[in-house]
């Protein structure tokens, strides 16, 4: 009689603690998926908004960088340039919407300046202010898919027939791959194809030496 309500109390403490680990996981899957789609709409709407501005700012001019708007973000300085040019008889001095951590002109250089011709006081630069929203939003974009991929892959896994461990080894292998997918094209947005190489290069002879190391203590 003893074993038989102990019995019961050791199924009824296993169901309590499955029902909330199945919980928990319930929440971090929707979670992940509301975080993953906001990344995509916030991207999705980036892209959309370059793409609008570059069909409606049709006007051009020749535009000459006279200084820069100094400003300060988590202790570090960014520079916004400031860009005079002219439209008919009219010279406009206006500043661009991006802001970088450092100069990407010299001052007193000429830049190709896309304006809304019903408001001329409107523009920005094509390969600074537009260029920096592309990248941004293209990243939000990855980070949406990559996360999703994950949580796809995920619920494949779960319903494949194979011991725990040979699941998380795959799972493990999965996120690695994904993280590493992930610096590459964030890289790659940012700074250019071969600076990117430059830096895998780097993470692979690091990971190379560490594997040399770990050889030598054993």
């Amino acid at each position: 009689m003893n074993n038989s309500k102990k019995d019961e109390t050791f199924e009824a403490i296993h169901s309590e603690q499955s029902s909330k680990k199945s919980h928990g996981s319930f929440f971090l899957i929707l979670f992940l998926t509301m975080f993953a789609l906001g990344f995509g709409a916030l991207g999705f709407g980036m892209m959309h908004s370059g793409y609008k501005k570059e069909q409606s700012y049709n006007g051009t001019a020749e535009g000459r960088i006279i200084d820069y708007r100094k400003s300060s973000h988590k202790n570090k300085r960014m520079f916004s340039p400031i860009v005079e040019y002219q439209v008919g008889d009219e010279v406009f001095i206006g500043e661009t919407n991006a802001s970088l951590n450092y100069r990407p002109y010299k001052e007193g250089a000429y830049v190709e300046v896309h304006y809304n011709p019903k408001n001329p006081d409107e523009f920005y630069i094509k390969e600074f202010d537009l260029e920096t929203t592309y990248k941004l939003g293209r990243i939000f974009l990855f980070v949406s898919i990559g996360i999703l991929i994950i949580l796809v892959l995920c619920f494949v896994l779960s319903k494949l027939k194979m011991n725990k461990e040979k699941k998380e080894r795959i799972l493990a292998k999965v996120v690695f791959s994904a993280a590493l997918l992930f610096i590459f094209i964030v890289s790659f947005c940012l700074a250019g194809l071969i600076k990117t190489l430059c830096i895998f290069a780097g993470m692979g002879l690091f990971a190379l030496y560490g594997i040399h190391q770990n050889k030598k203590k054993k």
